[in-house]
């Protein structure tokens, strides 16, 4: 009789415990959307270098500089014309 509670107990703990087999699904799952994640953050992440590095004063680009000069400020020309484009994927 004990042996037997002590099987079930296993038993019980194999498919439900917190590191069972219905857990695993669950992880799995949780796995994939993480790594989806990582993914979008590293594109995000690349994007961003590549902002900074055209804003360093080694590879200075003039007209990033001036686009975030009037992205930040919110400032133009009497006479320009400004079309902000969203620049989320």
């Amino acid at each position: 009789m004990v042996l037997l509670i002590a099987y079930g107990y296993l038993g019980y703990h194999t498919l439900g415990g917190s590191l069972g087999v219905l857990k695993w699904a669950d992880y799995s799952e949780r796995s994939e959307s993480l790594n989806a994640e990582i993914t979008r953050l590293q594109a995000k992440r690349e994007t961003l270098e590549l902002r900074a590095s055209q804003l360093r004063a080694s590879n200075l680009d003039l007209d990033r500089l001036d686009e975030e000069a009037r992205r930040t400020l919110n400032v133009s020309g009497a006479n320009d014309i400004v079309i902000w484009l969203d620049e989320t994927p």
